[in-house]
């Protein structure tokens, strides 16, 4: 199956927002962060292609998010992190083809999780990252020609 990157970002946030009950927000440029906690934020990052086929007829492409999980104070950040983590971990999430439908899942597909970071927060007066934690995940597949 050949993946596209709006549809696995898109496939992930409803995930998310369905297993864990966490409003669950695409960050963009421009996006402002609501104050209501817990929320989940995911943001695209860096992918990756390497190619390894003469003639490009196969490249493996890594996609990479940062998942965010706000909460409203420490117990409920931890609480909640081995919760979300346990669900990027060991679930197949369903992937839509938005394209096609966005109603019927056209495939699932596993991410890694690779790195769960926890944000102190230096400033007692930015409210925004106080209790939060960063989930550095990722996806490799191939892609081919045609």
């Amino acid at each position: 199956m050949t993946y596209k990157q709006y549809d696995l970002t898109a496939s992930l946030q409803r995930f998310l927002n369905g297993k864990s009950g966490i409003r669950t927000d695409l960050v963009y440029d421009g996006y402002s962060f609501p104050n209501n906690r817990p929320l989940i934020t995911i943001e695209q990052m860096q992918n990756n292609l390497e190619y390894n086929v003469k003639g490009r007829e196969a490249v493996e492409v890594i996609y990479r998010w940062q998942i965010g999980l706000h909460a409203s104070n420490a117990v409920e950040r931890m609480k909640e992190q081995e919760r979300i983590n346990d669900l990027l971990t060991f679930s197949n999430i369903p992937y839509f083809d938005f394209e096609k439908s966005a109603d019927n899942p056209v495939g699932f597909f596993s991410v890694e999780v690779n790195a769960i970071t926890p944000m102190p927060n230096d400033d007692i007066t930015n409210h925004s990252t106080r209790h939060t934690v960063y989930f550095d995940v990722e996806l490799l597949t191939i892609k081919r020609r045609g």
